[in-house]
């Protein structure tokens, strides 16, 4: 990587520092799950299906994919300003690499997005969330957070690119949302009493993020639901970097 790459890299962070509503805005949503929901029905946590770890730790994997889920757009949001900027345009004839120009506000966006996620587990270990592996669990739930956020900074920076219009990059995030209700988000699923929703829960992508969170925090679920889930991320992580590059092509000097 030469030293052009690297100043993209260091200034997508520096920018992302100093402008950081995108990820401010996914804490501030994944701690009003957090709060709101274990408010409201926090109560059942005391049914034999929690094993008696408590709601609150049975619902902050919801909080991880939001947070992720709310600054994804970030990304997007840099890209946009710098083509608006005409900042692409300006370093066309620099050596910096047409790829880095996409990847730089990714990787920013995503570490910031892991900076936040370890914020929130430590607000959760201070409010009674367990860890059933201590630290192995807080490095496992870091690694699915690292590739669900690749995995939509990386399809939202390259639809942005593609479609040239910020309001695009939200795209990715509307189609995701969906899919928290059609999971095992709020209830364990021998509590559903729905056939179709557990049916569609098995073929939901969220389904394997929730349930291998949970095998690391109450362990209501199995080992496996854990390693599907990085199986799964990791691939969509590597095609979402293959179509953010691919999109890269796509700009317009």
């Amino acid at each position: 990587m030469n030293t052009a790459n690297i100043l993209l890299m260091k200034r997508a962070i520096i920018k992302l520092i100093k402008q950081p509503s995108a990820p401010l805005m996914g804490f501030g949503m994944s701690l009003f799950f957090l709060i709101v929901y274990n408010a409201g029905i926090g109560g059942i946590g005391n049914l034999e299906a929690f094993a008696g770890k408590g709601y609150l730790s049975f619902l902050f994997p919801i909080a991880v994919i939001s947070l992720a889920m709310g600054s994804s757009s970030g990304a997007g949001q840099t890209l946009n300003a710098d083509m608006q900027s005409g900042y692409f345009k300006r370093l066309y004839f620099s050596p910096a690499s047409r790829w880095s120009l996409v990847i730089a506000p990714m990787v920013a966006d995503t570490l910031s997005s892991l900076v936040f996620t370890a914020i929130l587990i430590a607000i959760g270990a201070l409010f009674g969330v367990t860890f059933q592996f201590g630290f192995l669990s807080v490095l496992g739930i870091l690694l699915i957070s690292l590739l669900w956020s690749f995995t939509l900074c990386g399809f939202s920076a390259g639809i942005m690119i593609r479609t040239g219009q910020y309001q695009s990059a939200s795209i990715v995030t509307n189609a995701v949302f969906p899919l928290l209700f059609l999971s095992t988000t709020f209830l364990p699923r021998e509590l559903l009493t729905s056939k179709w929703l557990l049916t569609v829960s098995w073929g939901n992508p969220v389904t394997y993020v929730l349930e291998g969170c949970r095998y690391l925090l109450v362990g209501t679920s199995e080992a496996n639901y854990f390693f599907i889930a990085l199986i799964i991320f990791t691939f969509t992580s590597f095609i979402s970097v293959v179509f953010a590059l691919s999109s890269s092509k796509k700009i317009k000097i």
